[in-house]
Protein backbone atom coordinates (compact mmCIF):
# COMPACT_ATOMS: atom_id res chain seq x y z
CA UNK A 1 0.00 0.00 0.00
CA UNK A 2 1.52 3.44 -0.80
CA UNK A 3 0.90 5.97 1.83
CA UNK A 4 1.09 9.97 0.93
CA UNK A 5 1.93 12.40 3.83
CA UNK A 6 0.82 15.71 2.30
CA UNK A 7 3.67 17.79 1.51
CA UNK A 8 6.07 15.26 2.32
CA UNK A 9 5.65 12.32 -0.39
CA UNK A 10 5.39 8.81 -0.17
CA UNK A 11 6.39 5.75 0.83
CA UNK A 12 5.08 1.89 0.47
CA UNK A 13 4.02 0.14 3.52
CA UNK A 14 3.68 -3.46 4.01
CA UNK A 15 1.02 -5.17 5.14
CA UNK A 16 3.04 -6.38 8.55
CA UNK A 17 3.12 -3.16 9.47
CA UNK A 18 -0.24 -1.65 9.68
CA UNK A 19 -0.64 -2.97 13.30
CA UNK A 20 1.83 -0.22 14.49
CA UNK A 21 0.18 2.46 12.49
CA UNK A 22 -3.00 1.43 13.54
CA UNK A 23 -1.88 1.69 17.41
CA UNK A 24 -0.40 5.21 16.76
CA UNK A 25 -3.81 5.99 14.98
CA UNK A 26 -5.97 5.34 17.77
CA UNK A 27 -4.04 8.76 19.07
CA UNK A 28 -5.27 10.36 16.43
CA UNK A 29 -8.19 9.40 16.65
CA UNK A 30 -8.63 10.48 20.19
CA UNK A 31 -7.73 13.78 19.42
CA UNK A 32 -10.02 14.16 17.17
CA UNK A 33 -12.53 13.27 19.18
CA UNK A 34 -11.47 14.83 22.28
CA UNK A 35 -11.23 18.87 20.25
CA UNK A 36 -7.48 18.75 20.86
CA UNK A 37 -4.82 20.52 18.62
CA UNK A 38 -2.11 19.68 20.18
CA UNK A 39 -2.67 15.94 21.22
CA UNK A 40 -3.79 15.72 17.38
CA UNK A 41 -0.22 17.70 16.32
CA UNK A 42 1.38 15.06 18.46
CA UNK A 43 -0.30 11.87 17.19
CA UNK A 44 0.22 13.06 13.11
CA UNK A 45 3.39 13.92 13.76
CA UNK A 46 4.18 10.25 15.72
CA UNK A 47 2.27 8.52 12.80
CA UNK A 48 4.21 10.31 10.11
CA UNK A 49 7.15 9.44 11.52
CA UNK A 50 5.91 5.97 11.82
CA UNK A 51 5.37 5.86 8.13
CA UNK A 52 8.78 7.08 7.00
CA UNK A 53 10.50 4.79 9.63
CA UNK A 54 8.60 1.58 8.37
CA UNK A 55 8.07 2.35 5.18
CA UNK A 56 10.30 2.62 1.81
CA UNK A 57 10.11 6.01 -0.10
CA UNK A 58 9.27 6.58 -3.81
CA UNK A 59 11.56 8.00 -5.59
CA UNK A 60 10.22 11.24 -6.49
CA UNK A 61 10.77 11.03 -10.66
CA UNK A 62 8.29 7.95 -10.00
CA UNK A 63 4.36 8.41 -10.41
CA UNK A 64 2.11 6.33 -8.56
CA UNK A 65 -1.44 6.77 -7.16
CA UNK A 66 -1.81 7.15 -3.29
CA UNK A 67 -3.92 4.18 -1.76
CA UNK A 68 -3.97 6.94 1.85
CA UNK A 69 -3.71 10.32 2.52
CA UNK A 70 -2.46 11.32 5.70
CA UNK A 71 -2.90 15.35 6.65
CA UNK A 72 0.36 17.67 7.11
CA UNK A 73 1.02 17.50 11.45
CA UNK A 74 -0.09 21.18 10.90
CA UNK A 75 -3.62 20.06 10.33
CA UNK A 76 -6.33 21.15 12.50
CA UNK A 77 -8.78 19.26 14.22
CA UNK A 78 -12.24 20.46 11.81
CA UNK A 79 -9.77 19.21 9.13
CA UNK A 80 -8.68 15.70 10.06
CA UNK A 81 -12.28 15.04 11.25
CA UNK A 82 -13.82 16.03 7.48
CA UNK A 83 -10.75 13.13 6.29
CA UNK A 84 -11.54 10.37 8.54
CA UNK A 85 -15.53 11.32 7.46
CA UNK A 86 -13.99 10.97 3.76
CA UNK A 87 -12.08 7.46 4.43
CA UNK A 88 -15.34 6.16 6.62
CA UNK A 89 -14.57 2.62 4.68
CA UNK A 90 -11.80 2.43 7.28
CA UNK A 91 -11.92 3.23 11.07
CA UNK A 92 -9.29 6.10 11.54
CA UNK A 93 -6.75 7.43 8.75
CA UNK A 94 -4.69 3.46 8.65
CA UNK A 95 -7.13 0.74 7.44
CA UNK A 96 -6.98 -2.73 9.57
CA UNK A 97 -4.81 -4.28 6.90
Amino acid sequence: MIIRILGRGQWVIQPDDFLRLNEIDAGVEKAVADGDEQALRSALEALAAAVRELGDEVPDDVIVESDLVLPDADARVDEVRALLEAQSQYYGLIPDE
